[in-house]
């Protein structure tokens, strides 16, 4: 499977929009189901504001995700939208 199938894959598994949830630190879709967790304490929990830094980064991947479904302004570079599959 190339990268465009798996793409469209993912997107067609997803129903959009997807909301960021800081209280569990998860991603979810319109319909209910939990697309993941944001766990990040690793490192970030050693940063000024890790809860903050967190949040930013669960709320980042769920705007880039509804922004390349809805393709707005510009698409999101490849290997960003990789990256955020892996």
């Amino acid at each position: 499977m190339n990268l465009s199938e798996k793409n469209n894959l993912a997107l067609d598994t997803l129903k959009f929009p997807v909301n960021y949830d800081n209280r569990n630190q998860t991603i979810w879709d319109a319909k209910g189901m939990m697309v993941c967790d944001i766990r990040g304490w690793g490192k970030i929990q050693f940063m000024s504001k890790s809860e903050d830094r967190q949040d930013a980064i669960g709320e980042l991947i769920a705007n880039l995700l509804n922004k390349y479904h809805r393709n707005i302004n510009a698409k999101i570079d490849e290997e960003l939208f990789r990256m955020l599959a892996s």
